[in-house]
């Protein structure tokens, strides 16, 4: 049960990238893990992960992700640093310039804040950088 919450914290906002809905009910359940056989909770995960994974990821939706991100460091960003987080985020809803840039801001902020939980997750790093996978426009 405690592999499950762990991974399940590791992946939330690469799932919310995906889905919303998924997000919300994947949280439920493994808020509620005592509630459920072991076996069965696994197979509902794994069945509502997979179907978070197979919608596609969007830019409205990766931006929605930015911003929740932008949440955990509102007690420590300068007014100048928030407002360079907007400003990136704007320019990739726009699709001026590719995911890459504000994830790697992203980073850079949770590496000077050293925000744990971000830290942690996979959607600031979810394949090899070599993959180049974000870097479209």
């Amino acid at each position: 049960r405690k592999a499950i919450v762990s991974f399940h914290t590791r992946h939330k906002l690469l799932i919310l990238s995906h889905s919303e809905k998924h997000y919300r009910s994947m949280g439920k359940l493994v808020a509620e893990t005592r509630a459920l056989p072991l076996e069965v909770l696994f197979k509902e995960y794994e069945k509502q992960m997979m179907g978070a994974l197979s919608l596609k990821s969007t830019i409205r939706k990766n931006a929605n992700v930015l911003q929740h991100m932008m949440g955990y460091f509102k007690e420590h960003l300068t007014s100048d640093e928030k407002q360079e987080i907007l400003e990136v985020i704007s320019e990739y809803r726009s699709e001026f310039i590719p995911l890459i840039v504000p994830v790697t801001l992203m980073k850079h902020y949770t590496r000077k804040y050293k925000q744990a939980y971000l830290n942690e997750q996979v959607y600031l790093n979810p394949h090899p950088a070599e993959l180049k996978l974000r870097n479209h426009v």
